[in-house]
C-alpha cells in the first residue's frame, strides 16, 4: 500500500540524480514504509539522497543526507519547493560517506537509511560509522540487500547480539533494529557471511586440502577431535590463545 506523497512521486518520478528523467531510488514500497514510519521531530540520517530525502523532509524529521554530489542537493531542494515540502530541517553533507561520516556530528538517531555507494566495502563502512549514533531501539534500513556487499552485512547483523533483523520494506530493503550498544565480537564464531565457508581464493588443486585441513583443525568439531586424540595419547593439548 502506497502513501500519499509516495503515490504523488510515483505518478511523476523526479529525475534527481543527473541521469535524465530516469528514476533511481528506493523502491516505492520502501518509500511508502518511510512515509508511514517517519514522525515529526525524529533525528534521521541517510547515505545517498533522492526521493527518500523528500520523504524524510515531508515527515518533519531533522534529517542529514550524505551525498558526494552538490548538484543533487539543488535538485532535491527544488523538487521539495515544487511539491510544497518544507526542507528547512534537512542538512546536506557533501562528500563521500567514508570521508563524511567519521567526522559527522549528529544527535542520537532514530532511523538510518544506508543507500549510498553499493560496492564493497562502502555499505559496511556506512553501517559502522553510523551505528554508534543510532539509539538503542532505533532502526537502520539497508537498501538493495540482494547485492552481495549489502547481503553480507545483513548476514553479519543477523548473527550479532546487538542487532535484530525485524522485517523488510519491500523486496529490496531490510529493516534492522539496534537492540544494544554491544560491539560485534572480536572473533569469527562460524557465522555464514555471504554464504558457506569456502576456499575459492586458493588454486583449484589446493582447495580440497585447505577445506579439509580447516575442518579438521580450526573448527569446534576439529578441536574436539584433536582433544580426544590427545587424551587418548595421554598428552595435554592447549588451544592457542
Amino acid at each position: 500500500m502506497t502513501s500519499p506523497l509516495t503515490e504523488q512521486l510515483r505518478r511523476t518520478p523526479p529525475g534527481l540524480h543527473g541521469a535524465g528523467d530516469e528514476y533511481w531510488g528506493l523502491a516505492w514500497t520502501a518509500l511508502a514504509w518511510l512515509e508511514r514510519e517517519i514522525q515529526p521531530g525524529m533525528a534521521t540520517l541517510e547515505t545517498g539522497a533522492g526521493s527518500s530525502t523528500i520523504v524524510f523532509a515531508a515527515g518533519g524529521a531533522h534529517h542529514v543526507a550524505v551525498t558526494p554530489d552538490a548538484e543533487e542537493e539543488e535538485r532535491i531542494r527544488e523538487q521539495c519547493d515544487r511539491l510544497g515540502v518544507d526542507h528547512s530541517r534537512v542538512r546536506f553533507e557533501i562528500g563521500p560517506s567514508h570521508d563524511v561520516l567519521p567526522r559527522l556530528h549528529v544527535p542520537p538517531l532514530d532511523l538510518v537509511l544506508v543507500d549510498g555507494a553499493h560496492g564493497f566495502p562502502y555499505p559496511i563502512l556506512d553501517w559502522w560509522y553510523s551505528a554508534p549514533h543510532l539509539k538503542v531501539g532505533g532502526r537502520i534500513l539497508l537498501d538493495d540487500a540482494f547485492m552481495p556487499p549489502i547481503g553480507v552485512l545483513v548476514d553479519a547483523l543477523r548473527a550479532q547480539p546487538g542487532w535484530q533483523v525485524v522485517g523488510a520494506a519491500g523486496h529490496r530493503t531490510v529493516v534492522v533494529q539496534k537492540t544494544s550498544a554491544e560491539l560485534p565480537g572480536w572473533d569469527w564464531e562460524g557465522e555464514r557471511l555471504g554464504g558457506r565457508m569456502n576456499f575459492r581464493y586458493l588454486p583449484a588443486r589446493e582447495r580440497a586440502a585447505g577445506s579439509l585441513g580447516h575442518r579438521l583443525f580450526r573448527t569446534r568439531f576439529g578441536f574436539a577431535l584433536v582433544r580426544l586424540a590427545r587424551r587418548r595419547s595421554g598428552l595435554t593439548w592447549h588451544k592457542k590463545g
